[in-house]
């Protein structure tokens, strides 16, 4: 079996380190590494290191998850609250995007495209099908502080919303 992942997502995105655990293919991805990769920064990975040995990772987590847990909570409120009638939001268990179903008639493309005009950043749903499905998605970022911009925000895809149901 073999199992790689990177610290990005959840610890440092600015260091572009990842692992693997490689079992049986242990060898050939030492080999592999050793022959496609010039130069990777010591400093950082030996800061990982001995930060993951003290633990510091495990802690982070625990804190990363409940923070996330609270941001999910308030932006799935903000979405209930500012979003018309038939729009329903998904409550994941990790991660920190809210997968948005909008009422059928609204077209997510053209809500991106209003958003981003308002400088609102969103993922519409058919950058996900290869069959351009999920027309009426839109995958929401709960991964920022949730402040007075974002409540701005979520207004305003809100309104948006309403006017394309309408």
């Amino acid at each position: 079996m073999l199992h790689c992942s990177s610290f990005s997502k959840c610890l440092a995105p600015g260091y572009r380190i990842g692992w693997a655990s490689a079992g049986r293919f242990a060898r050939k991805v030492a080999r592999q590494k050793l022959t496609t990769t010039l130069s990777t920064s010591a400093p950082a990975q030996l800061a990982l290191a001995t930060y993951l040995e003290k633990g510091g990772l495990d802690k982070h987590l625990r804190k990363l998850r409940q923070t996330l847990a609270v941001q999910q909570a308030t932006f799935a409120q903000a979405v209930g609250h500012y979003f018309p009638a038939g729009t329903r939001a998904t409550r994941p268990l990790g991660g920190y995007f809210l997968w948005v179903e909008l009422p059928a008639q609204v077209n997510a493309l053209e809500i991106h495209r209003k958003a981003l005009e308002l400088g609102i950043s969103v993922a519409p749903g058919p950058i996900f099908s290869a069959t351009r499905a999920f027309t009426h998605c839109l995958r929401l970022n709960y991964g920022h502080v949730w402040d007075a911009q974002s409540e701005k925000a979520m207004q305003t895809l809100g309104r948006l919303v309403a006017e394309a149901a309408a």
